[in-house]
């Protein structure tokens, strides 16, 4: 759809992803799920929501995956990271 939108062949704007921002389109994409999952792990409003629960609604659909994207990008675990930022 971003390939489309910005009138460009998929394979250049993985291309250019790769080169200027040095990730990898999974990369890229999960990490701006990753930054909208550690909003809603830090919002008083989601306390009682379970990890796994926001990982689902940030997109992942595997919790080992989530985890490993997670850690790879905020440093922590996302249960350290909850506990962390409260």
């Amino acid at each position: 759809i971003l390939a489309k939108t910005l009138n460009v062949h998929y394979n250049h704007l993985s291309q250019i992803i790769n080169e200027k921002l040095k990730l990898n389109f999974n990369d890229f994409v999960n990490k701006y799920r990753i930054e909208e999952a550690a909003k809603r792990l830090k919002n008083p409003a989601n306390s009682k929501k379970p990890v796994l629960e926001i990982a689902y609604e940030t997109g992942f659909y595997s919790k080992s995956v989530f985890n490993t994207a997670f850690k790879k990008f905020t440093g922590m675990t996302p249960s350290q990271y909850r506990k962390e930022k409260w």
